[in-house]
């Protein structure tokens, strides 16, 4: 797996993190977790599927070059990186949702809505709070995930995963006080 790829990765899962949302929640016909490898996947490719979109978003909207940066990086890496979720995911049978899941949904709302510095500090924002979490959920998936493929991609991730929140924290720090 390519570095990009693990970036993308991460970044689905800081989107899904962003949200505080169980992964199995946009897909009503299950009615319980599947397992961490299949809730990774799922939420991997929702997380891809909203990170394309902010990313876009990103990239037109941002006001500061580390937020078009991000943007860019975010569209370009989550649609390679959504080929390679669809393609485990069928391997190991996870059948994966249509689109993101409902908060997600929300989240690129409230993108589309900020304009300016308002936008550049709901991104980064949100994305820090995202690799907080996704820090987590990495470390829990390394934890109690059996799928060495999976498995894999988590160790791998966890060290990007820390790098994109120092990258973040540092592009929040250059924005003006508010």
């Amino acid at each position: 797996m390519t570095f990009r790829n693990v970036i993308a990765t991460l970044s689905a899962v800081v989107m899904f993190a962003a949200c505080g949302a169980h992964p199995t929640q946009a897909h009503p016909a299950q009615a319980r977790p599947l397992n961490p490898d299949a809730d990774f996947l799922i939420a991997a490719h929702q997380g891809n599927l909203a990170q394309i979109t902010v990313g876009r978003l990103a990239k037109r909207k941002g006001t500061t070059e580390p937020v078009r940066a991000f943007g860019r990086e975010f569209a370009v890496y989550h649609r390679r990186l959504d080929t390679a979720v669809r393609e485990a995911a069928a391997r190991l049978q996870v059948e994966l949702p249509a689109e993101p899941n409902s908060e997600q949904r929300t989240l690129v709302e409230q993108y589309r809505a900020a304009d300016g510095a308002d936008f550049d500090t709901l991104f980064l924002g949100s994305q820090l709070i995202a690799h907080e979490r996704a820090i987590t959920l990495t470390r829990i998936v390394l934890d109690t995930g059996s799928e060495p493929s999976v498995e894999n991609l988590a160790t791998a991730a966890l060290p990007v995963l820390q790098h994109h929140h120092q990258a973040l924290t540092d592009a929040q720090r250059k924005l003006p006080p508010r």
